[in-house]
């Protein structure tokens, strides 16, 4: 993970917050962030979330006439394009579709070859569900298979070729809290976003409601505080290794621990937007900052 540009937005972010939320608890503590992907969802689909599988996340670049090979993918695969041009071929029809810089790809478990046909070099986030644990990581390692029988006319060679990956991470689902009999729903036209969260030992991220997301945990605790039967509640914790799911709510998060947490968040529902945010807005996007405390939760941090 690169530190220098989380670093430098950290201040753009804590200070646009104090502006916005006047009457909020803003956060305290030291936060880094940095931005994966914004893209445009071009396909609907509900994920389930099932327990024990793995959830996997990663950085991809594909060199100018690259592939992957066809990959067998046992669950549902988010790719947001960040740059270039995504050519996906495969599943139901073995159809070859392309998608541009800003758009996302949802694509359910089969067999695909993901290729570059531009001249410049291919980028995307990857978001890959229902992966066994401690598998081979999705797009890049592993065994590669013939074309499917259905794929006629097909212009890839099928050899993997081209291919980085960086920032690669996975946490398991457990069955605990909201992963229980959860679903993921995913709608085309909105906007997925995708950031990384580097939190210090007594961060707290003050009151919040955020949209669904899923989450990896990739660096030491963290705990949610909510207001339940009339109480604070903070028997809700996850550490590295971990993976979660969460619904649209209010909650406060907070690093109890004595080690820097580090999450990668993949939200989804946002509003789509063509246009160039600034250095927090697809943060204040996913995230409404300006909640105040549940009655019967009071507390500020």
């Amino acid at each position: 993970m690169r530190r220098t540009p989380i670093v430098a937005t950290i201040v753009v972010f804590t200070s646009a917050l104090s502006m916005a939320v006047a009457f909020a608890t803003p956060p305290t503590g030291d936060l880094k962030f940095q931005d994966y992907a914004r893209a445009q969802l071009q396909e609907s689909a509900a994920v389930p979330i099932t327990a024990g599988s793995a959830l996997v996340k990663g950085v991809y670049s594909i060199a100018p006439g690259g592939e992957t090979g066809w990959r067998r993918l046992p669950g549902t695969m988010v790719l947001a394009v960040t740059k270039g041009k995504l050519m996906l071929q495969g599943g139901e029809g073995c159809a070859a579709k392309e998608y541009g810089t800003g758009k996302a790809a949802v694509v359910p478990a089969g067999v695909y070859d993901v290729h570059n046909p531009g001249d410049g070099p291919l980028q995307f986030f990857g978001i890959f569900f229902d992966q066994a644990p401690g598998g081979p990581k999705p797009l890049a390692e592993g065994p590669t298979e013939a074309a499917p029988s259905n794929c006629t006319g097909v212009k890839s060679a099928g050899v993997p070729a081209g291919v980085s990956l960086t920032s690669a991470a996975a946490g398991v689902f457990t069955s605990a809290f909201y992963n229980h009999a959860a679903t993921l729903d995913i709608k085309a036209g909105q906007d997925m976003f995708a950031t990384i969260y580097d939190a210090a030992p007594g961060w707290s991220s003050g009151w919040f409601a955020h949209r669904q997301a899923v989450n990896v945990m990739e660096a030491g605790e963290l705990t949610y505080v909510e207001a339940k039967d009339g109480k604070c509640d903070e028997s809700e914790v996850y550490r590295a290794g971990d993976s979660f799911y969460h619904p649209t709510h209010r909650h406060m998060a907070v690093n109890n621990g004595k080690d820097h947490m580090v999450i990668t968040t993949m939200y989804f529902g946002l509003p789509h937007d063509d246009t160039p945010l600034p250095a927090v807005g697809n943060q204040l996007d996913a995230a409404d900052f300006s909640q105040a405390p549940p009655a019967d939760c009071p507390r500020l941090r």
